[in-house]
């Protein structure tokens, strides 16, 4: 008869998985929700950017949670969903992932209005990243006012998802204590 103990004291249960699939699943969530909120009249298909608030904040905090692979999957669902430029999206959040990982240290240090100012600053990045990539496909230049709406209404969500996002965090962090 075999050993049984081998096989288990082998095996990886702090994995990671696990907890990026759950990432995954709440990502390609608010993509959905973002799709819900574009029906609206009020918002005439410029949602606020909500994946691009989850985004930042897990990169901020839990980084190892969220994996290129993940930003990729919202971004291009994003795309085919929202009618975007297939590739437009995911590229931008993508790029502005490595951007944050060269600038985490920063941002981990910073304060809530730090972070509010770069957050535009990025929110700002994406927009003109997209609006220069459509530019260049289409040989035209599309309204300005549907994408300024956008980042405005995605930078007045900002806070309220981000302490959202923080709090489930911290209630989630109890639980586990218990």
């Amino acid at each position: 008869m075999k050993d049984q103990r081998s096989y288990f004291e082998k095996a990886d249960f702090q994995s990671d998985l696990p907890p990026q699939l759950l990432t995954a699943v709440f990502g390609l969530t608010l993509v959905l929700l973002e799709l819900a909120v574009a029906q609206w009249p009020i918002f005439y298909g410029s949602a606020p950017n909500l994946p691009l608030i989850f985004i930042y904040y897990m990169i901020i905090y839990h980084g190892k949670y969220m994996p290129i692979f993940t930003i990729f999957l919202m971004g291009i669902i994003g795309d085919f969903l929202l009618s975007d430029l297939l590739g437009g999206r995911a590229t931008s959040f993508m790029l502005l992932a490595y951007v944050m990982q060269l600038r985490l240290l920063r941002l981990q240090q910073s304060d809530f209005g730090q972070l509010w100012v770069d957050f535009a600053m990025s929110c700002a990045a994406v927009s003109l990243f997209q609006l220069l990539l459509f530019s260049a496909v289409n040989f035209a230049i599309p309204s300005l006012s549907p994408i300024l709406f956008q980042v405005g209404a995605t930078l007045i969500l900002f806070p309220i998802g981000f302490v959202l996002i923080f709090s489930v965090h911290r209630l989630l962090q109890k639980v586990k204590m218990v």
